[in-house]
């Protein structure tokens, strides 16, 4: 019977074929698009925003951008390869994936520990910016002024530096028991009014000093958002807040909704959250630079200071920012990069996802330094006194300096809606990476992805709600400067030990050839193997070195908070070397050198790299010598003879070939099901 008649269902069940019901295929990216814009949203979140263009100025300006980029060619765009190879050729989630070497399983525990401690706090962020964009839809932005409850006495923004020349007992802008002025206009500072002009006295004696002053945005945010007070801290953390509380639900939510259904989703998805916010950037910066003061900021910013490359910390910096900028070591590019076809371009893309975080976090740098530079203009006061990082920037200072701008609800409304869009991007990935991980390991649940799904975000709401207290700053910050820290490098170093020492530098490079066509060349595998491992190490070392107790607006945590911060940091360590004995202890044979040699041998269901390679359909020939294993993706065919040597091989990127006795891989059937490959 002609082979394509064989095909057809009606004709098998003619000749009493019995077709097995085929097991649900994993999902893969609907275009190379989706796969890079994912990446895109994945590796450009709220650090882009708030953290480098921060370490860009208080670590030499320009002169910062020497050693990341020194960092990202030796560490970020090689592991970002290493990466992205790894989890295409197999197929299988960041948690599963260890499985090539199981004594390193423990691995991808710690990527889905990681990213669930991650996702936890990481969407309480997003539902502050929900918030903050909710509160824009307002004629008067409530930050901006100091007419309302919740104000205190002490509300104002600080004195201008045109007043502090003009009024009498004013010294570098501190102006204390005031009796007299000449200057002309009217200000409200603390409730009251100073009243000033050409021929105005003041008659009343009051306290200016601007560093007693607490900005409307600062007031916002502790009195109106948080209600946070002094008695309020990691020890008492109060009451829930909420209308955050419901925020973070609108948040997980969202998150939900847009993974709902895998890469099919959240692949869609990304196509407005990995884009959009390039628009709004570019409307900020635009709107930004045209600023009065523009100049001032932007020179902080970028204006090199060449001495400061002497200084190891700034090397330091470079190296865990790479961290964050590119997202290597949480397993989600491993995750993302499994769902691609077996021979795309992955070397293509680790350059592209490197460089586009690289110049959009330069790009934000000068959207925030402009704005920050307009209103330190505004104030008289120096950049150095306006710029903050982090949580301080994105929801006190940048709303502030928006509020000076003309149709302030727009601009505050695009900034949040940009910060939204920037964390949901990177979350979806995050999420993803957790559920992907359970279910390659417990396939049971990808048939109840959704019970599953909504199980695990329930959990990690629940477990955010310490962070939308009264104190719960002090519970975002101890988590974000822990689970999110030292272990990160850990991971990276054991990571590159396992793949390139254990599992094998050959047999990986190998893979890539099978893969891709090109047997990696030299500059590749010295990074892989010895310098990306070294560098991190070196930054590993010097963070223990330069270790400090964690505070929080200059507050020192206890001692037992340091213990917990610790926990976590070791909850996605401690699994590489416990389940890494348990491994051994349990593994084939009766020796302990035994043990060892068995347990890094990878495992037989994913030696042979991922099933839609050599996915198995067999049907008999006219002739009934032969069988035809035909690839569900149409990537290859291979026909197979009596003997598996001389195989015809059709990969769609090659001509058709003889493979002979002299070369590395054969094709041959295993226990009349399983089709493998060998080494010769």
């Amino acid at each position: 019977m002609p082979r394509f008649l064989d095909k057809l269902p009606w004709m098998r069940r003619k000749n009493g074929e019995v077709k097995e019901k085929k097991e649900k295929q994993r999902a893969q990216w609907g275009s190379q698009k989706e796969f890079i814009l994912t990446c895109i949203g994945y590796a450009v979140g709220l650090g882009n925003v708030w953290r480098f263009p921060y370490l860009c100025y208080v670590n030499g300006g320009g002169a910062f951008l020497i050693p990341y980029f020194i960092m990202m060619m030796i560490v970020g765009i090689p592991l970002l390869y290493m990466e992205y190879c790894f989890g295409q050729y197999f197929g299988v989630g960041s948690l599963t994936i260890w499985k090539i070497c199981p004594l390193f399983k423990g691995i991808g525990a710690g990527y889905c520990i990681l990213n669930a401690l991650v996702c936890i706090y990481y969407n309480v962020i997003i539902a502050l910016a929900l918030y903050y964009l909710f509160a824009s839809f307002q004629l008067n932005l409530p930050w901006t002024n100091c007419n309302n409850e919740w104000n205190t006495e002490n509300c104002g923004e600080p004195i201008p530096g045109g007043l502090h020349r003009n009024i009498t007992g004013c010294e570098n802008g501190n102006c204390t028991n005031m009796t007299t002025s000449t200057v002309g206009s009217v200000f409200a500072y603390a409730g009251s009014n100073l009243t000033y002009g050409l021929n105005a006295t003041l008659n009343t004696t009051m306290n200016l000093t601007h560093e007693h002053r607490v900005s409307p945005s600062d007031e916002y945010w502790r009195l109106k958002l948080l209600e946070v007070t002094d008695e309020h801290s990691i020890s008492n953390i109060g009451n829930v807040r909420w209308h955050l509380a419901l925020c973070l639900l609108l948040a997980w939510i969202f998150v939900c909704i847009f993974v709902s259904r895998g890469i099919k989703t959240s692949g869609k998805v990304v196509y407005f959250t990995a884009t959009f916010p390039y628009v709004m950037l570019t409307v900020l910066v635009i709107r930004g630079v045209t600023l009065d003061g523009a100049s001032k900021g932007l020179l902080y910013f970028i204006l090199p200071s060449w001495d400061r490359l002497a200084d190891p910390k700034v090397w330091f910096a470079a190296g865990t920012q790479l961290f964050y900028s590119t997202n290597i070591a949480w397993g989600g590019m491993i995750t993302m990069a499994s769902y691609n076809t077996f021979s795309h371009n992955c070397i293509r893309d680790a350059f592209v996802i490197n460089f586009v975080a690289f110049f959009t976090s330069l790009y934000a740098g000068l959207a925030v330094f402009s704005v920050i530079g307009y209103m330190a203009t505004q104030y008289g006061q120096e950049v150095e006194d306006v710029i903050k990082s982090g949580p301080g920037l994105a929801f006190i200072v940048y709303p502030r300096a928006l509020g000076l701008m003309p149709a302030a609800p727009l601009w505050s409304a695009l900034f949040f809606f940009m910060l939204f869009l920037l964390g949901i991007g990177s979350q979806m990935v995050s999420f993803e990476t957790v559920m992907t991980g359970l279910c390659d390991e417990f396939p049971i649940l990808r048939r109840r992805r959704f019970i599953t799904m909504a199980c695990v975000a329930t959990i990690l709401f629940l477990s955010g709600l310490p962070c939308v207290t009264q104190g719960g700053m002090y519970v975002l910050n101890l988590m974000d400067w822990y689970s999110a820290g030292l272990c990160l490098l850990v991971i990276a170093v054991v990571e590159c030990v396992a793949i390139q020492y254990f599992y094998g530098n050959k047999k990986f490079c190998a893979n890539i050839k099978e893969m891709l066509g090109v047997f990696p060349n030299y500059w590749w595998r010295i990074c892989w193997m010895i310098i990306s491992p070294v560098v991190i190490l070196g930054v590993l070392i010097f963070s223990f070195v330069e270790y400090k107790p964690l505070t929080y607006a200059g507050i020192p945590y206890p001692g037992w908070s340091e213990v917990v911060g610790w926990i976590m940091a070791m909850s996605s360590i401690l699994p590489i070397f416990v389940i890494g004995i348990y491994m051994l202890v349990t593994a084939r044979g009766d020796t302990l050198r035994e043990k060892f040699i068995n347990v890094i041998q990878p495992d037989k269901l994913l030696a042979d790299g991922r099933k839609d390679k050599f996915s198995v359909s067999t049907s008999k020939d006219d002739s009934g010598n032969g069988s035809t294993e035909s690839l569900s993706d149409g990537q290859a065919e291979v026909e197979l003879g009596e003997s598996p040597i001389g195989a015809v091989y059709k990969p769609h990127h090659h001509k058709e070939r003889e493979r002979t006795d002299t070369e590395l891989t054969l094709l041959r059937y295993t226990d009349d099901t399983e089709l493998e490959t060998s080494a010769m």
